[in-house]
C-alpha cells in the first residue's frame, strides 16, 4: 500500500436499537421480525419485549441497559386488552420519553380496530399488505428513509370485530380447505373464538364450525342428548377438532365429551393454550393431540398442517 495514498474513512451509520413491543400471542410474529431486521442489517441490536397486560413500556424504556431509539408495538385484538396501550401509547407517540426521542413504528398483524391514538397515524398493515410490502415500509421507516413514515395501512372501522353468523348443519363443500370444530369455554374464552373467526378469512388458514349456542343443561342429564346428537353429526362433518386450552378447559363436562366424541369419531386433535400457564387437559395428552406452541396465526396453523400431513386428504 502507497504510504502516500490517503485513506478513506467510510462512516458506519448509528444503528437504532429497537424494541419489539408484542404480547404472547403474537411471539412468533415478533421473533420473524427481528430475525429479518437483523439479517438485513437494519440493526444487530433488537430486543423482543414480549409484555402482559398489566405491564409498563414506559417503565421498561426506562430500565433499558442500552437507550432504545424505536418502539414497534405490535398491535393485534389480544394486545388491545393491554392497559399499556391506551393509557401509555399516546404518551409514547409524542415522541419523547424521559427526555431522549424516540420513534414510535407500529405494525397492525390481524383484524382489530386500531386503538383511538393510532387512528390516522403512521401504522404498517402486514394483515392486508402481506409480508414483503409491509416489510419493506416498516424497515423504511426505522431506518429513517425520507417520506418513509406515512400511514400504510387499510383502516378498518372502529368498532369490535363482527362475530360469524352460526353455521348451517350441512357438510362441508370444499375439499382443499380444512374444516374444523372448535371446542373453546364459551363463558370464559369467547375473545379468542372471535379471533379464530378473524383468522380463518385468511389464505392457508382453516375454517371452522362454532356452536354459538352453548348447552346450557349439564353433559350428563338426560335433556343434553338432543344437544349431543346435533353436535355429533357437526364433528363428523368436520376434519378435525381444534380445542381451544383456556383457564377452566381442564373442569369442563362438555369440552371433554366433545374431544372424546372427535376421537371416537377418528378425528384430528389439535390444541392450543391461550396462556402457558394454563392446566392442559390430560385427556388431550392422552389421545396424542397436536398442540400449537402459541395462540398465534402461524403457530396454529403449522399445528393444523401437521394434524393433517399424516393422513391421507379428505
Amino acid at each position: 500500500m502507497n504510504p502516500d495514498t490517503p485513506r478513506v474513512v467510510r462512516k458506519v451509520p448509528d444503528q437504532p436499537h429497537i424494541l419489539i413491543a408484542n404480547c404472547f400471542q403474537d411471539l412468533e410474529f415478533a421473533r420473524k421480525l427481528t430475525m429479518a431486521l437483523r439479517r438485513d442489517r437494519v440493526s444487530p441490536y433488537v430486543d423482543v419485549g414480549e409484555m402482559t397486560p398489566s405491564d409498563s413500556l414506559l417503565r421498561r424504556l426506562a430500565s433499558a441497559t442500552r437507550p432504545i431509539d424505536c418502539v414497534v408495538p405490535v398491535i393485534s385484538m389480544p394486545l388491545l386488552a393491554h392497559n399499556w396501550v391506551g393509557r401509555e401509547l399516546p404518551e409514547l407517540l409524542k415522541g419523547e420519553v424521559n427526555g431522549r426521542q424516540v420513534r414510535i413504528c407500529p405494525v397492525k398483524v390481524d383484524n382489530c380496530s386500531l386503538p383511538p391514538g393510532l387512528r390516522g397515524r403512521f401504522v404498517v398493515d402486514f394483515y392486508t399488505l402481506g409480508w414483503n410490502q409491509a416489510y419493506g415500509a416498516i424497515k423504511a421507516a426505522i431506518q429513517g428513509r425520507a417520506g418513509a413514515e406515512r400511514p400504510v395501512q387499510k383502516q378498518p372501522a372502529a368498532g369490535p370485530a363482527r362475530s360469524a353468523p352460526v353455521a348451517k348443519d350441512v357438510t362441508p363443500t370444499s375439499p382443499n380447505r380444512k374444516q374444523l370444530y372448535l371446542s373453546f369455554d364459551h363463558e370464559n374464552d369467547g375473545y379468542y373464538r372471535e379471533v379464530l373467526d378473524t383468522w380463518s378469512k385468511m389464505p392457508g388458514f382453516a375454517s371452522f364450525w362454532v356452536n354459538d349456542q352453548p348447552p346450557a343443561v349439564p353433559v350428563d342429564s338426560e335433556a343434553a342428548e338432543p344437544i349431543k346428537q346435533a353436535l355429533a353429526r357437526r364433528i363428523g362433518a368436520a376434519g378435525g377438532l381444534l380445542c381451544v386450552v383456556g383457564q377452566n378447559s381442564s373442569t369442563s363436562g362438555w369440552m371433554e365429551w366433545e374431544i372424546r366424541k372427535a376421537d371416537e369419531l377418528g378425528k384430528r386433535l389439535i390444541a392450543v393454550r391461550v396462556n402457558r400457564d394454563f392446566a392442559f387437559p390430560e385427556l388431550l395428552s392422552d389421545l396424542g393431540a397436536t398442540c400449537a406452541m402459541s395462540f398465534t396465526f402461524e403457530g396454529i396453523r403449522r399445528a393444523i398442517d401437521e394434524a393433517y400431513g399424516g393422513l391421507a386428504q379428505e
